[in-house]
C-alpha cells in the first residue's frame, strides 16, 4: 500500500488468490500428475493466455506418452498364422492353425477334433481347392510337386535359405551359388514378405539382409544375380536411385522400421538369404 492505494501488482495477487479460495483440489492429488499440471493452468489463465496454450500442449502430451509409451525396441510383427495360434481358445471343434519357425502356416493343416487335413498357403492361409480328406484317409501330400532340401524353405517352387552369418555381398553370392542357387530374388509382395518372415530367425526382430541385386555394372540399373526380371520394386525411397555414393551398389531389404529395400556398400558384412529352383 501507498498513500491508501493498493499497487496493480497487489491488486492482481489479491484477486487471483481470491479466485482460487473456492477450488477444491480431487482427492489424491499428489498422486496425480495430471492433477497438478491442472492446477498450474488455472493459476495461469488470469495472466498470459500464451503460457496457458504452452501448458495445455505440454499436459496433452504427457497424458499421450502416459497412455502410449514410445516403443524404442526394435520391430517385432506377427505374421497372420502366428496370431492366429496365440488367439486360439482350444476349444473342441476349433482349429488352430500350425505355423513353422518363421511363423507361416506349414503347408499341410490337420485339424485334432475333425481329423480333417488340407493344404494351404503358406503366407495367407487359405485353403488350396480339392486337397481336404477326410479322417482315417491318406492325407494329400502337399509337396507331391517339388521338394527342398532340409532347412530350406519352400514358396511357390522356389527353395529360400537364411543364414545369419554376415558377410560381403560378393561372398554372400559365392556362398549361395556352392549350394546351387543365388542371392535371393524376389517377384511380389507376397514373396517379399515370406523372405523377410524367414530373416526373422530366432531373433525375434528384422535385421538388415542381402538380396540379390546390383547396379554395379550401370548405376541405377538393378539386375538380379539370378537373371531374372526386376519388375517388382519395394524401395525405401521410391526409385533405388543411389546417387553419387558409386559404392553403393548392392541390394539389401529391412531397411529402417519400414523394412524396405535400400542400396548399400557391397564391401558391408550382412546375413543373406539364397534361394534356388
Amino acid at each position: 500500500m501507498a498513500g491508501g492505494r493498493e499497487s496493480k501488482s497487489e491488486w492482481r495477487t489479491v484477486h487471483r488468490k481470491s479466485e482460487l479460495r473456492g477450488y477444491t483440489a480431487p482427492a489424491n492429488c499428489e498422486k496425480r500428475p495430471s492433477c497438478f499440471f491442472f492446477i498450474i493452468i488455472i493459476i495461469t489463465t488470469t495472466s498470459n493466455m500464451k503460457v496457458l496454450s504452452g501448458c495445455l500442449t505440454l499436459c496433452t502430451l504427457l497424458a499421450l506418452s502416459r497412455a502410449y509409451p514410445v516403443n524404442t525396441s526394435s520391430p517385432h510383427r506377427v505374421v497372420q498364422c502366428e496370431y492366429e495360434r496365440e488367439h486360439c481358445q482350444h476349444l473342441i471343434g476349433e482349429y488352430c492353425p500350425q505355423c513353422d519357425d518363421s511363423g507361416n502356416y506349414i503347408r499341410q493343416q490337420c485339424s485334432w477334433s475333425t481329423g480333417y487335413c488340407w493344404c494351404v498357403d503358406v503366407i495367407s492361409g487359405q485353403e488350396i481347392p480339392h486337397t481336404r480328406t477326410s479322417p482315417g484317409s491318406h492325407p494329400v501330400d502337399c509337396d507331391s510337386d517339388f521338394y527342398c532340401p532340409h532347412g530350406w524353405s519352400s514358396f511357390r517352387k522356389r527353395c529360400f535359405i537364411f543364414n545369419e552369418t554376415p558377410k560381403t555381398w560378393l561372398e554372400a553370392e559365392i556362398y549361395c551359388q556352392f549350394d546351387g542357387g543365388n542371392l535371393a530374388s524376389i517377384h511380389s509382395y507376397e514373396e517379399n514378405h515370406f523372405v523377410m518372415s524367414l530373416t526373422r530367425g530366432y531373433t525375434q526382430t528384422f535385421p538388415e539382409t542381402w538380396i540379390g541385386a546390383s547396379d554395379a555394372i550401370h548405376p541405377g540399373y538393378w539386375m538380379w544375380t539370378d537373371g531374372s526380371k526386376f519388375y517388382y520394386k519395394n524401395w525405401y525411397n521410391d526409385d533405388g536411385d543411389d546417387g553419387d555414393e558409386t559404392d553403393d551398389n548392392c541390394l539389401k531389404m529391412n531397411y529402417k522400421h519400414e523394412l524396405k529395400w535400400f542400396y548399400a556398400s557391397c564391401n558391408s558384412t550382412l546375413p543373406f538369404v539364397c534361394s534356388k529352383n
